[in-house]
């Protein structure tokens, strides 16, 4: 049968008598074709015969106890060798490795990727390392595989364990290099040929490359495996994927493999690519594999080498009618699941730190994989809580795109208007505006939302840095059950510097931010300009005093200078809000950032964060509070617009409309 068609069997894996997966391991190689113990053998019909059929059980695989061992499996377990504190060893049978092996079997069949996340120290690197690159580069021509890894130390680490395992490898399948160093090895030999030396061999090839911000390192080539190790270090993992999915294929066709590996703690600045890619696998050809804790941890029922092993430690895998032989590598799950548990009660008396580590390196589902690491002083188990609430719920809010509504003549006029329309499965995401489907802007109402930006001054070419807008509900009576809560955001990189103003410039005038729309001083003036430039300066925020030094200098007209003074002030606003009303935060990428928030950096790379606090500071900076129209406007003389002309009035009707129209 094609293994196309073969549906992957869940483990666990029971094991027929006789099973023996790894021979080599168990009984050694044979004198007759062990040439390191007697190199006289090489060349004998029984040193040939023996070696022919370790390649075709590597190639092909195996059959044994009821049981198939894939080729890759066999290999690894056969021919594999690792450095640990008690020396250099074999790997165990294991049913997680058992089918992980059909997994990629599968999909290369069918042209997939694989997605794994997982708890730590599962062996999946160390896996693949051997199970997938160092197989392909042995025993396929002109193999090439590209292993990306998100830091430095990740990269290099592969490479010590592929050095290591290449060290100790039999003569028979030792390979010469024309090339070996830390980025790149390439199979081969030279030969002399009449007085030129020539490149011979597989001339296969394993490229090591640091992506971190850098998507494109592998663009323009064409690879059989690509490994990206530890993605949460991906701050660009899609634009990798994207970047790199044509190395794998042929034609319209898939050939190669993508392996994206992220661990629970190390997902980090490329959360959001990540869950998203997870969450929506078939958008980009990927099957998810989810490795909890309880996968490969003590009491692992491991070795085939000795098939009478003691079981005294895992009665619940005896508890049944099955006998020892069968449990060969079969995980005890639900003993892991106890003692991690207990572990779990023990550090929970502890700091929360501790606490939070101990779940993010033991997983037991997948929403404690994407838990946020202790970073900064903000209640991170909060922001945790809310991100499992933002998993398991639909999305609250809806894309738009915001357009200027314009009169007879073509012109915005004196009173610029906006409408919202719903963006379309083919309009560019950087185009658009984020927007909860219950909180749309509600004329009656004034002084209801305030904005904050954290905006640039230079194009993509130059800095990483995204923009970010944040609209924020104020604390009202009008919606009591949202207090604080954002309504609103655009967090991108637009081609253009000028297209992000014009952006955030419209969302100004959307919720009406009339002297509501603060931003961060630095690296501004482009966007202030703009708004200046095109009518609409009224909806700018003052220079907030309160949050100035009493011997400040400060002299500018609009917006805050993020400092050491000012930035601890709007960091305290955001521990208080997150602590009060961190469930009204319904936004992905704003949960990820606060989780990710460096509270002392001044500039930090937490764009739609830094403009969430922002928005903070100029709700405390407002000195009215929000008003119902209706019941104010002529009684009021301190409120904004106290007066209407015939066109505020046609502005105020239009957008009752505009807000009829949304079901309000």
């Amino acid at each position: 049968m094609d293994i196309k068609d073969v549906p992957i069997l869940k483990t666990p894996y029971y094991k027929g008598k006789n099973f023996c997966p790894n021979p080599v391991v168990k009984y050694g190689i044979p004198g007759y074709a062990d040439s390191l113990l007697n190199p006289k053998v090489v060349g004998t019909p029984d040193y040939l015969k023996y070696w022919e059929e370790q390649l075709y059980y590597i190639h092909n695989g195996i059959q044994t106890g009821g049981v198939y061992i894939p080729g890759r499996y066999y290999y690894f377990l056969n021919f594999s060798t690792f450095s640990t504190v008690g020396g250099v060893v074999t790997p165990d049978m294991c049913d997680l490795h058992l089918e992980l092996a059909y997994l990629i079997d599968y999909a290369k069949a069918n042209g997939k990727n694989i997605m794994a996340a997982k708890g730590r120290r599962k062996g999946i690197s160390e896996f693949t390392q051997k199970a997938v690159v160092d197989y392909g580069y042995r025993f396929n021509f002109a193999y090439q595989a590209g292993v990306a890894a998100g830091l430095k130390d990740y990269a290099e680490d592969f490479m010590k364990k592929w050095s290591l395992a290449d060290s100790l490898i039999v003569p028979e399948f030792r390979m010469g290099t024309l090339l070996n160093n830390d980025d790149e090895v390439i199979a081969g030999y030279k030969i002399k040929d009449k007085g030129q030396y020539i490149d011979k061999g597989t001339n296969s090839k394993i490229l090591v490359r640091t992506m971190h911000t850098n998507p494109n390192m592998f663009k323009g080539l064409y690879l059989n495996d690509v490994i990206a190790e530890e993605c949460g270090e991906f701050e660009k993992l899609k634009e990798f994927y994207s970047a790199t999915r044509a190395c794998l294929t042929k034609g319209n066709k898939q050939i190669g493999t993508m392996f994206f590996y992220g661990t629970g703690g190390n997902i980090n600045k490329g959360s959001k690519d990540f869950m998203e890619m997870w969450n929506e696998p078939d958008s980009y050809n990927f099957i998810k594999f989810l490795i909890p804790a309880t996968r490969f941890y003590f009491p692992h029922y491991g070795g085939a080498t000795d098939n009478d092993q003691d079981v005294g430690e895992i009665p619940s895998l005896l508890s049944g009618d099955k006998k020892p032989y069968q449990l060969i590598g079969v995980e005890d799950e639900t003993t892991a699941k106890e003692s991690i548990l207990r572990d779990r009660a023990i550090k929970k008396k502890g700091p929360l730190k501790d606490y939070l580590e101990e779940l993010q390196n033991f997983p037991l589902d997948e929403t404690e994989i994407f838990k946020k690491m202790f970073s900064n002083n903000f209640d991170i188990e909060k922001i945790n809580n809310q991100q499992d609430a933002i998993n398991a719920t639909q999305y609250k809010y809806s894309k738009y795109r915001l357009e200027w509504i314009l009169n007879d003549k073509g012109e915005r006029g004196d009173n610029p208007r906006v409408r919202a329309v719903p963006a379309k499965d083919t309009d560019d995401e950087r185009d658009c505006v984020l927007i909860m489907d219950a909180y749309h802007p509600n004329p009656k109402f004034q002084n209801l939302y305030v904005g904050g930006i954290d905006a640039y001054d230079q194009d993509k070419g130059v800095s990483k840095s995204l923009g970010a807008m944040c609209v924020l509900m104020r604390r009202n009576t009008i919606h009591p059950e949202y207090q604080l809560g954002p309504v609103a955001i655009i967090c991108t990189r637009p081609k253009r510097k000028e297209y992000f103003f014009d952006m955030c410039c419209k969302l100004s005038v959307y919720y009406n931010l009339v002297g509501s729309t603060l931003g961060d001083k630095a690296s501004s003036s482009g966007i202030i300009n703009w708004y200046k430039d095109h009518g609409c300066q009224k909806y700018l925020a003052v220079r907030p005093t309160k949050f100035e030094s009493t011997n400040s200098e400060q002299s500018h007209e609009y917006w805050v200078s993020l400092n050491t003074y000012s930035r601890p002030l709007m960091v305290g606003l955001m521990q208080t809000a997150i602590y009060d009303y961190v469930q009204n935060i319904w936004f992905p990428e704003l949960i990820n950032q606060l989780g990710n928030f460096d509270e002392v950096t001044v500039g930090s790379d937490n764009d739609l964060a830094d403009a969430y606090g922002i928005a903070l500071m100029q709700d405390i900076s407002t000195g009215t509070a929000p008003r119902d129209l209706n019941y104010s406007l002529k009684d009021d003389p301190f409120m904004l617009n106290s007066f209407e002309d015939e066109e505020e009035k046609e502005k105020r009707v239009s957008l009752e409309q505009d807000w009829k129209g949304f079901g309000r």
